[in-house]
């Protein structure tokens, strides 16, 4: 499981409140129970469906991995790697939104003749 915190100062703040408000006002099973994340108290979760994982893809989180607005435990290769085969989930939280996925691979899988790159 990997996550992505989105903090209210931070460029991508707007897009995810709306993907959030979006996804939220379209679901029709109930919210997800409250949750603690690392040390985010998460409130209001959402499974986001597969019709709506454009908007995720869209925030292009990966433009912001280095930012003190962003608190992740994934690495740029994590945040890259997202697409619309993630289980991904939306919760609010006290002072921004918080992403957390699942299904991405833990590393990049090896390749050329033998598992590896001789470039």
């Amino acid at each position: 499981m990997y996550f992505a915190y989105v903090l209210e100062q931070s460029r991508k703040a707007k897009a995810t409140r709306s993907a959030y408000e979006h996804v939220k006002s379209h679901m029709k099973s109930p919210l997800l129970p409250p949750v603690t994340i690392a040390d985010f108290l998460l409130t209001d979760g959402v499974v986001v469906q597969q019709q709506d994982k454009h908007r995720v893809l869209n925030l292009r989180l990966h433009d912001e991995h280095l930012s003190p607005y962003l608190k992740s435990n994934a690495s740029l290769f994590h945040l890259l790697m997202i697409d619309d085969k993630t289980e991904t989930k939306i919760y609010r939280g006290e002072n921004g939104w918080m992403l957390v996925f699942e299904g991405i691979q833990a590393q990049p899988k090896p390749f050329g003749q033998n598992g590896f790159d001789l470039r």
